[in-house]
């Protein structure tokens, strides 16, 4: 099923396209967003890659195992943003809960489409999905301390820090928070 993009790239002002000749027309959407439902091996060969490109699993990483126990539990749904040029898969999120609290995972976007707003726009979506599933809070587990400042932004806030163990296996990072944000009921 595709979702017509809510979200949009920035778009030029009508008095800029005037002054360089354009029409006032506005541009569409740069992306479109899709909720996954069956993914092809070719979806989640590309989830696999972006996902190992955006510094969220290691080298040949397993994304259909992941992608599967989401869409099997009744619990989840996987968010794609492709490029509305060529439907390659620009932007993922994987939303769920727990009975208790939301959670999201492997929320990605593609390198050239990094700075768009796509990342907060697809959280934001992730958000209101659990909002609506009558969850009040949110949580998101973060590896890489670079990204923190992200989350912080959109109203997250560290509440754990959790030191991995020798025998927790992990090709990234050492250790990782939890962060959490309140919801809008």
């Amino acid at each position: 099923m595709k979702m017509p993009g809510s979200l949009t790239l920035p778009q030029t002002d009508a008095a800029t396209n005037k002054a360089a000749g354009k029409s006032d027309r506005k541009e569409e959407p740069g992306f479109f967003l899709e909720r996954l439902q069956s993914p092809t091996a070719h979806d989640i060969a590309a989830i696999g890659d972006l996902w190992y490109k955006s510094g969220l699993t290691g080298p040949g990483y397993d994304a259909g195992r992941d992608l599967a126990t989401c869409l099997n539990s009744g619990r989840g749904s996987v968010i794609l943003a492709r490029s509305a040029k060529d439907a390659t898969i620009i932007g993922t999120i994987m939303a769920g809960h727990d009975g208790e609290s939301g959670w999201v995972h492997y929320l990605a976007v593609a390198n050239d489409a990094r700075g768009t707003g796509l990342g907060s726009g697809l959280l934001a979506l992730a958000e209101d999905i659990l909002a609506a599933t009558g969850l009040a809070v949110n949580k998101v587990t973060v590896t890489d301390p670079t990204v923190h400042d992200f989350y912080r932004k959109l109203g997250y806030e560290i509440v754990e820090t959790v030191p991995r163990t020798n025998t927790q296996i992990s090709e990234i990072g050492t250790d990782f928070v939890v962060m959490r944000k309140r919801l809008k009921s």
